[in-house]
């Protein structure tokens, strides 16, 4: 379950291993596209423009690690959602970031639900004819144009087929959430570190219409029905966080979502426990003995 893996507070090697350890997943989108859904230059300098205007220092973490889907690889043999999370971990840590591994896990090719539209096509629908002539700020107007009316799409479809959909995508996130939830116990106490997550759009947010824990009207509300309770859905090189965190004596503290944009919301978020496993079981049901699991994250020099 989410509070790890029961260890009692007496362990010897608690103040040692699992104390006062923080790990950031930074989940991200990738980059800017073109029509064949490869990670244009203008991407990836956006990409670097955001973690550099993250205010996040080279000695900040312990380690950064990227990962990410490698879905459509493009001829440098990343896709352009790794790629996007590689671009961010090394414009922070430079030649120090641990090696960039691909996980299937942040790829819509693993979801085994079979999906209720066709995201491609729905998307470029809505993209105009002479895309490929426009300047790289009109791209980016009419992409983010396409990119909310096919994620509306998606979000209305009502069909036990296309809940099941969302979950499973849910599921895949909550699956990483909880392999390093696990992992913070291992890491050496006072430890930091950062995991940039790249990913896509129209998957990434599901986690959080799933699980996020949010005020509404000074309500407190689990999930969202309309992408405007976050400001819109994701956009390209942009990132959400989920910080995994321990106290003193070891115990796991609530899953904090925070998002980079500051036009979105700020007030205090988190993660359902309740939610995240009931996602996470039934992403599990659908791929039992998969090698999917999350690698975990290089050890941080004591």
């Amino acid at each position: 379950m989410l509070e790890g893996s029961g260890e009692g507070i007496a362990n010897p090697e608690r103040k040692e291993r699992g104390a006062n350890v923080e790990i950031i997943i930074k989940f991200m989108r990738h980059g800017e596209r073109d029509k064949n859904a490869v990670l244009t230059n203008y991407g990836r300098e956006v990409t670097k423009q955001r973690a550099q205007e993250s205010g996040i220092g080279t000695t900040d973490f312990d380690a950064v690690k990227a990962i990410g889907s490698n879905a459509d690889p493009s001829v440098s043999g990343m896709g352009r959602a790794l790629e996007t999370a590689d671009i961010y971990a090394h414009e922070i840590a430079g030649d120090e970031a641990f090696k960039t591994r691909a996980r299937k896990i942040l790829s819509y090719e693993s979801i085994t639900t079979p999906s209720p539209y066709n995201h491609r096509k729905v998307y470029n629908s809505h993209l105009p004819e002479n895309f490929a002539e426009l300047s790289d700020e009109e791209k980016v107007r009419v992409s983010k144009v396409a990119q909310s009316a096919t994620l509306n799409h998606m979000m209305s479809i009502k069909t036990p087929e296309a809940d099941a959909f969302r979950r499973e995508n849910a599921g895949a996130f909550a699956e990483v959430v909880h392999h390093y939830t696990l992992m913070v116990r291992r890491l050496h106490s006072d430890s930091r570190v950062l995991i940039p997550a790249g990913s896509h759009g129209g998957n990434l947010e599901l986690l959080l219409q799933q699980a996020l824990v949010h005020q509404i009207d000074d309500r407190e509300r689990v999930g969202f029905s309309d992408l405007s309770e976050i400001g819109g859905d994701i956009d390209p090189s942009e990132a959400f966080n989920v910080t995994i965190k321990t106290d003193e004596d070891g115990e796991l503290l609530p899953l904090q979502v925070t998002f980079d944009n500051p036009n979105r919301p700020h007030g205090e978020m988190h993660l359902s426990p309740k939610v995240l496993e009931q996602v996470r079981l039934f992403w599990e049901s659908l791929h039992q003995g998969s090698d999917e699991e999350p690698e975990e994250p290089a050890q941080p020099e004591s």
